[in-house]
């Protein structure tokens, strides 16, 4: 009998964990683009551990090389990237 290969265990749909190696360069390249439309703070994960909370203002090609640009932090080759997170601040509670 022929096994499925392993499903991802992330549904973008849970706001949760998009890793690069998931999705492949091109679609995470869109969660990255998403994130600056919709200009909210991302959780960036980077292949040496490295973390950090900022929102990104543009992706861009240079050279053939993709780099994600930050608004507080120096830009980030894309293939650097291991995984991003959205980030949402607190919400107030709801009013009684």
């Amino acid at each position: 009998m022929q096994q499925e290969p392993e499903r991802s265990k992330f549904h973008a749909r849970d706001m949760g964990r998009l890793e690069q190696d998931a999705l492949g360069s091109c679609s995470f390249i869109d969660v990255l683009e998403e994130a600056v439309l919709v200009k909210r703070p991302v959780a960036i994960e980077l292949r040496d551990g490295t973390t950090f909370i900022d929102q990104v203002t543009d992706v861009t090609t240079e050279s053939g090389q993709d780099f994600a640009v930050f608004r507080s932090h120096a830009r980030v080759a894309v293939r650097e990237i291991a995984a991003a997170t959205r980030a949402e601040p607190p919400r107030p509670p709801a009013p009684r």
